[in-house]
């Protein structure tokens, strides 16, 4: 039986542009190029903007678990 060559995705994989979940090779390149950067930038105000309630619920809830990771670590 033959190996598959592509292989996991790691988020980690993509420094500093915080892109979540890329699993192709040309979205994570496209992303790290200028014109991705201003695209994704593009995007998160828009969604920001979209639903700003929903915005900050989302946001208090990261933080709320980022804060008991921090005090708990990792269980």
């Amino acid at each position: 039986m033959k190996k598959s060559k592509k292989r996991g995705f790691s988020p980690r994989e993509v420094e500093g542009d915080r892109v979540d979940d890329i699993p192709y090779e040309r979205q994570r390149r496209y992303f790290k190029s200028e014109k991705g950067r201003e695209a994704l930038k593009r995007a998160r105000k828009r969604y920001d903007k979209q639903d700003p309630e929903r915005r900050r619920k989302q946001k208090r809830d990261y933080m709320r678990r980022l804060r008991e990771k921090e005090k708990y670590g990792d269980l």
